[in-house]
């Protein structure tokens, strides 16, 4: 059995779309031996859920787990604990997934030395504005990371000075996993990468599959983005505390990022690309800056860091 693990919170305008796009099996390529979990604290996600569920015909398999609003951590290790498949899929209510993306997903699992797969985000925004253009870049940038990393046949080889290593974090927004008995820290600010480094440390495989795409909207202003990357990259910086990250396997720093200098000038496709391409070295910087400052200085503890990103939903 499979076991969708969907987390939510005041996207009852979202939610109809990503249940059916996992759901309907002629679109995403699901068995029919799977349940649908959602976690989520309002009643407003948990009634939209409901409706689009009765009009799939799917109540049986349909399970709601009441999120005590604690943070996202503690709904997963709700979630999973009332799991009954052998793997998990996991994603968010304010995405969808491409036709066949949870098909290409369990093509993987298939392969019994492979125990997680993660899928492709890609931008839902329009590349005609500059926080638009920035959602593609750094999308794509992550794409030709994990390709590198994650697979055989790497993407963008033209980049050689991109090193190759073994190791990437899967994406929040969709990934698969055999079942696990570990459970997520109640203040751990990246999940999947929590996970990602677990799964690794265990020596087990990670596959990256770009064929299973999820668009995802990003901030559309500068203010949300530093609010949405204090909380991603800064939260690599709280694994070291759970000693899961190893000198080998850091992959969110400053000194990382540099490898990925030039990605911005050779991504541009025009004068007006180039120009917002510029201006995302500076704000790259003064975002590390800020992340120094708090994680570092200020020692801003989970519930300060974790805020809800409106211009995504």
């Amino acid at each position: 059995m499979v076991s969708i693990l969907l987390t939510a919170w005041r996207e009852e305008g979202s939610i109809d779309k990503v249940i059916k796009c996992i759901c309907d099996p002629e679109y995403s390529g699901i068995s029919n031996d799977y349940e649908l979990i959602l976690g989520c604290p309002d009643e407003e996600t948990y009634q939209a859920a409901l409706n689009t569920v009765k009009e799939l015909g799917i109540e049986d398999k349909f399970v709601y787990v009441k999120d005590p609003k604690k943070g996202k951590p503690l709904a997963l290790n709700m979630m999973m604990d009332q799991a009954k498949g052998d793997i998990y899929i996991f994603t968010d209510g304010d995405v969808w997934f491409e036709k066949d993306a949870v098909k290409h997903l369990m093509r993987h699992l298939e392969n019994p030395e492979v125990f997680a797969v993660t899928g492709r985000p890609v931008s839902a925004d329009s590349e005609n504005n500059m926080m638009g253009y920035f959602g593609h870049l750094l999308s794509d940038a992550a794409h030709h990371k994990r390709s590198i990393d994650l697979t055989t046949e790497p993407a963008g080889k033209s980049l050689a000075f991109v090193k190759k290593r073994l190791f990437f974090p899967v994406s929040g927004y969709i990934y698969a996993t055999r079942k696990f008995e570990h459970r997520f820290p109640e203040d751990c600010l990246v999940d999947d990468a929590y996970i990602s480094y677990v799964i690794f440390n265990e020596g087990k495989r990670i596959e990256y599959e770009p064929e299973a795409i999820v668009y995802v909207k990003y901030p559309t202003t500068l203010s949300d983005y530093f609010k949405q990357k204090k909380r991603s990259v800064g939260g690599y910086m709280q694994l070291w505390k759970y000693g899961v990250i190893k000198p080998e396997t850091k992959t969110r720093t400053f000194w990382r990022e540099l490898e990925y200098f030039w990605f911005p000038i050779k991504y541009a496709k025009n004068f007006k690309q180039l120009i917002w391409s510029i201006l995302l070295y500076p704000i790259r910087l003064w975002l590390w800056i800020e992340i120094y400052w708090e994680r570092k200085i200020l020692n801003k503890d989970f519930e300060k860091t974790w805020v809800r990103i409106e211009s995504t939903k």
